[in-house]
């Protein structure tokens, strides 16, 4: 099935109406339905249901609004991806035609990484583990309570107690393998156990699934920690550390705090910091960052404070390399920037006390702690501030030499509000007007070339999808629309293609996404006329205007139908009466309230319809 066609064919299995009926009491209102918004706080109901249009919108404060998939990215916080899974589980299609026996392998796997976990951890409990227990209790502080939370255990330092266990419960060498916790031995001699003497961490994904198994070694092991290969369960670029344990935490405060290694989560989650994930020894990747998005907008990197560390931040945002060079730190802040936009995530950096790594500081100082992390830097500040350092240059030479420095890292900074108030703070650093810093900073771009696009005979399109199909044909177009919310589209798939248009420098890279990149494709070969490019933007504006006032007369068909129901309950001389007393700006009665509310908004709403001005894109 088309891509696109598995939208459509959820849209019509799974009802918009009895779905959000589910978690918001609806009534009718005429041919809409109306109820409390379950986005925000209110007394008088401003949430609408179209099931004519497939499509909801609040009108109160919130002005949240969209189809199927954007009500299930906003109530469960998912992306598209994740909507279209929970809603073709709902459906009962299948989305990908996925081998039965493979679907029973990975089940295969996951109850063999379960047992592997149970095996380590009575290791721990043994005679055999007292070392390991007096390392996790005397040297790591770790609780009684809070190793059976985590369920860390002990590999002996043995070559096949793990396989020996394994087998005995009917599991075969061929699936320990592929698991990861058996190595295969040269010369065709039996595999025999990956973690050897070691204290065992379970590594869980966000659903608590046991993927991986990361040992540290007691006595100088090389490497102190040894975690599990890739396997089909567990990609490290895919998985966090300790998420499944930190999700609830992370959507109540808002943040998440990205460390680097297991103890730096579960020292801090001992003390009440229950916040944290470690991302194992890699980078910070989009598919980490588009994860922790489900759960917080708000991303820490609190990484240890020595140069190591503090190279670890920039690696965590994107980083390969040093800041040796204009060039690399270029790379760094393109990344860090590039790593935010993609995930929709705020990106900053806690650089701690020095000495003290993530686990010494939450557990010895929390306040230390709690002031790091609130008092985090976005990332650009805190290349900026590890550039420009605490003294002020003493010559314009060195002057000029700083800024040179710096202009890369500025440059790569798109928010131009946010570049801004960085060109201010270095201007008071240096001791110089902000036209002085923005005169060196000048750079001349080329404009890209617009790409001719095939011409096929299509049906007329709707509003919104033609507006995205002229954003697709004009790239140029992206700093006008960048600070354009995505609710200026009602269908999810939509607001994906138009969030990774936002942040891609042309328009192939919505390849990424099977589903946008299908739909992207469609738009794209549209039959549109050539424009320059002041003509591509007053007809982008068109549309803008066009779906605001579509909103505008919806909101007031609705207002419209409640209206009908008012004058059939209360008669139309009385509705008459409320609308006089309105008009003369008497206070009505409350049993009257909601009715001349709706009767002033009915009137404000026709006005606004004929007003010449463009609406707000809110």
């Amino acid at each position: 099935m088309h891509p696109v066609d598995v939208v459509e064919a959820v849209k019509r299995q799974v009802d918009l109406a009895e779905y959000i009926g589910r978690v918001a009491a609806l009534q009718k209102s005429g041919r809409s339905l109306r109820g409390l918004c379950p986005f925000h706080t209110e007394k008088t109901p401003s949430f609408y249901v179209f099931p004519e249009r497939g499509t909801w919108r609040c009108f109160g404060s919130c002005g949240e609004g969209g189809d199927l998939f954007s009500f299930v990215e906003k109530r469960e916080n998912v992306d598209f991806k994740g909507a279209l899974r929970l809603l073709a589980a709902e459906a009962g299609i299948e989305l990908t035609a996925q081998d039965p026996r493979r679907r029973s392998h990975l089940e295969q796997l996951s109850g063999l990484m379960s047992a592997a976990v149970d095996y380590y951890q009575r290791c721990l409990e043994s005679d055999d583990g007292a070392a390991a227990r007096d390392y996790l209790t005397a040297r790591r502080g770790l609780a009684p309570a809070t190793i059976q939370q985590w369920r860390l255990g002990w590999a002996p330092d043995g070559w096949r107690g793990l396989r020996d266990f394994l087998r005995n419960r009917g599991y075969e060498d061929r699936d320990m393998i592929d698991a990861g916790l058996l190595v295969e031995s040269d010369a065709g001699r039996e595999p025999y156990d990956r973690f050897r003497a070691r204290v065992i961490v379970p590594i869980a994904n966000e659903r608590g699934e046991y993927v991986a198994m990361g040992g540290r070694g007691l006595h100088g092991e090389e490497p102190k920690y040894l975690n599990s290969p890739q396997t089909e369960l567990f990609d490290k670029g895919h998985t966090l550390f300790g998420l499944d344990q930190s999700s609830a935490s992370i959507r109540q405060s808002g943040t998440v705090v990205v460390v680097e290694g297991y103890m730096d989560v579960i020292g801090p989650w001992q003390g009440g910091f229950t916040n944290l994930v470690a991302t194992m020894g890699t980078s910070l990747t989009e598919a980490h960052a588009r994860l922790l998005r489900r759960f917080a907008r708000r991303v820490v990197l609190a990484m240890d404070p020595d140069a190591a560390g503090l190279s670890a931040a920039e690696r965590a945002g994107g980083l390969f390399l040093g800041l040796d060079t204009p060039e690399h730190m270029a790379q760094a802040a393109r990344s860090a920037d590039s790593l935010a936009g993609e995930a929709g995530i705020d990106l900053r950096v806690a650089p701690l006390p020095p000495g003290q790594d993530p686990d010494e500081l939450a557990r010895d100082n929390p306040d230390g702690w709690r002031a790091a992390i609130e008092g985090a830097l976005p990332f650009a500040e805190f290349l900026l501030r590890r550039i420009m350092g605490a003294e002020r240059p003493q010559s314009p030479v060195e002057a000029r030499a700083v800024v040179d420095r710096l202009r890369p890292v500025l440059i790569a900074v798109r928010d131009p509000l946010e570049r801004a108030m960085y060109v201010q703070r270095v201007a008071r650093h240096l001791g110089v007007s902000e036209d002085a810093v923005l005169d060196r900073l000048r750079i001349t771009a080329a404009a890209r070339p617009i790409r001719s696009e095939p011409r096929r005979e299509q049906t007329p399109l709707g509003a919104e999808d033609l507006l995205l199909a002229w954003l697709l044909r004009y790239p140029l177009l992206r700093n006008q629309y960048r600070n354009y919310p995505e609710s200026l589209f009602s269908g999810a798939l939509n607001r994906e293609i138009f969030r990774r248009w936002l942040h891609s420098d042309a328009f192939d890279d919505l390849s990424g996404d099977d589903f946008a990149a299908a739909r992207a494709q469609t738009l794209l070969a549209r039959r549109l006329p050539p424009l320059s490019e002041p003509d591509a933007r007053l007809a982008a504006e068109e549309k803008v205007r066009d779906i605001l006032k579509d909103r505008i007369i919806q909101h007031q068909a609705a207002r419209a139908d409640e209206l009908a129901t008012a004058e059939r309950a209360l008669g139309a001389n009385r509705l008459a009466e409320i609308a006089l007393d309105v008009w003369r700006g008497a206070m009505p009665p409350e049993e009257d309230r909601e009715v001349a509310e709706a009767l002033i908004e009915e009137l404000q709403l026709g006005l606004s319809i004929h007003r010449r001005e463009t609406p707000r894109a809110g």
